[in-house]
């Protein structure tokens, strides 16, 4: 039987043209980046044209809407250095968020993506292993806007559950919105109330970097007898901020006569070419000539032609080293969980960082995507995530630098790394809290969404690539800080390579 290849015949050669069309996208936009770094603002602005005439002819998709959000932080930085006054005038999207909005994102941000809900599965499954036994349990919460009250909820079902009966519980709440902390506690004491579980909730207005290390015992009301659990959600990496701006004004000064020049150069390319630097996307993108000496290397996971990543030099900021002494020597926990971003975005090079923030907000943006789509939910309800969750994060990534920079998202290996040198010691994830993460994921019912055990952590992936780790540690008692004993570190594991064609799918 001959079958007719009229209806199916034009779709590959059109998926073909789409993909190619991706893959420029990204070229463009990490050639840009570099250019950017290099102080070359002429070429970066004939790229960035020519990236936003790509994401119009892309159309709409998830990396086209990720393209949007990085090609404005692209322009921002372009025009910083060119017009300081002109970058000073720009509306910062930033501080025009509604909290309420704000708020409302984030907790669909919560329902829509499978991965918090994985670890928050992982996260109580650890809490109430370590606590086994315990009679006075004291759970201090770290996550600041991650912060979600059904994860708490769920906790005091646990406990309320466990076959010796119910703790008495307190829980620590560290949350800079007092009406979040107001609510959330009121919801807490009514299901403690009616499970009958002694409670009490402690809510400390502020973020981590604010508090006062010194006092951390006063400002957590601790209590003696009593077990502690740390839980740390998407904000240890705020701890690694450090004035980093002389390595970034020293890169700047050694570039400054190149960049002058290119200013020259571009404001008469403005007055005289048909093809200007644009923003907005919907301009014809000039053409990249052949004997641009543009950076090129091996294809990144998303198959963009961009400059290999290196992972950045240790480090142990002074914030980060002040917490950690204090959780180890004031709250002496029993465990302490970290859920973290599974990327490499603390390092001072523009450059590498835009690469990989690239490779990994593409597939962020893509499992949210599916998500909202097997879920059936609104699309105003994921362009508001979009927009208001992962949107800042890519914003604080690409625009800022030094103490401001807060979104410092690292691997596992690293924060493997700095807990030991911090006198803690990796607790191996139970194969019940690795089996109940696995199967939160597949309770949502999102294809593409996995989970891999490495050295005793988890992975939490979108088609093999990992978005973030959860990991358990104690503080070993037979270390001084910084005087490592029996440890393995962490490896780094193997970062799958998704293609186009799996990231479009």
């Amino acid at each position: 039987m001959q079958h007719d290849g009229s209806m199916c015949g034009p779709a590959l050669p059109q998926q073909q043209q789409q993909h190619g069309r991706v893959a420029r996208l990204g070229r463009a936009l990490c050639e840009c980046a570099a250019d950017i770094e290099a102080g070359s603002t002429e070429k970066a602005a004939r790229r960035l044209s020519q990236a936003t005439g790509l994401t119009a002819a892309t159309g709409d998709g998830p990396l086209p809407r990720l393209a949007v959000l990085v090609a404005d932080g692209l322009a921002r930085r372009l025009i910083r250095p060119m017009v300081p006054a002109v970058a000073g005038a720009l509306i910062d999207p930033s501080d025009h968020l509604n909290r309420c909005c704000v708020r409302a994102a984030r907790r669909s941000f919560f329902e829509l993506s499978p991965f918090p809900k994985a670890a928050v599965a992982v996260v109580n499954r650890v809490i109430l292993e370590a606590m086994e036994n315990e009679k006075n349990v004291h759970v201090i919460d770290f996550a600041g806007p991650a912060a979600q009250p059904c994860q708490w909820i769920q906790l005091l079902r646990d406990f309320h559950s466990r076959p010796e009966g119910a703790p008495h519980l307190r829980l620590t709440i560290v949350q800079d919105d007092k009406e979040f902390l107001a609510n959330v506690s009121e919801s807490l004491t009514d299901e403690a109330d009616d499970l009958d579980v002694p409670f009490q909730v402690h809510c400390v207005a502020g973020q981590i970097e604010t508090l006062d290390f010194n006092d951390l015992h006063g400002v957590l009301g601790l209590k003696s007898g009593e077990a502690r659990a740390i839980v740390c959600t998407k904000q240890l990496h705020r701890l690694l901020a450090s004035v980093d701006d002389a390595a970034s004004s020293s890169f700047s000064a050694g570039h400054h006569f190149n960049q002058m020049a290119s200013i020259a150069r571009l404001q008469q390319m403005a007055a005289s070419s048909s093809c200007p630097p644009s923003i907005g996307g919907g301009g014809v993108a000039c053409e990249v000539h052949d004997d641009d000496d543009s950076y090129r290397s091996p294809a990144t996971p998303l198959g963009f032609v961009s400059p290999p990543l290196t992972t950045p030099r240790f480090q142990m900021p002074p914030a980060l080293v002040g917490f950690l002494s204090a959780a180890r020597a004031a709250v002496s926990p029993k465990v302490v969980v970290l859920t973290e971003q599974e990327a490499s975005h603390n390092g001072v090079s523009f450059r590498k960082r835009f690469t990989e923030a690239l490779n990994y907000y593409a597939a962020a943006f893509d499992s949210l995507d599916a998500a909202a789509a097997a879920y059936r939910r609104p699309v105003a309800e994921r362009a508001d995530v979009e927009r208001a969750v992962l949107g800042e994060e890519i914003r604080d990534v690409l625009l800022r630098e030094g103490a401001r920079r807060l979104e410092r998202h690292d691997r596992l290996h690293q924060w493997g790394l700095r807990m030991e040198v911090a006198g803690f010691r990796s607790v191996p994830l139970s194969y019940i809290a690795i089996r109940q993460g696995d199967d939160m994921l597949r309770m949502c019912g999102v294809r593409g969404c996995e989970s891999r055990e490495h050295g005793g952590c988890l992975l939490l992936c979108w088609r093999s690539w990992p978005l973030y780790s959860v990991s358990a540690w104690r503080p070993d008692r037979g270390s001084a800080y910084g005087v490592g004993s029996e440890y393995l570190p962490l490896s780094a594991p193997p970062a799958p390579a998704p293609s186009i064609e799996e990231l479009m799918c």
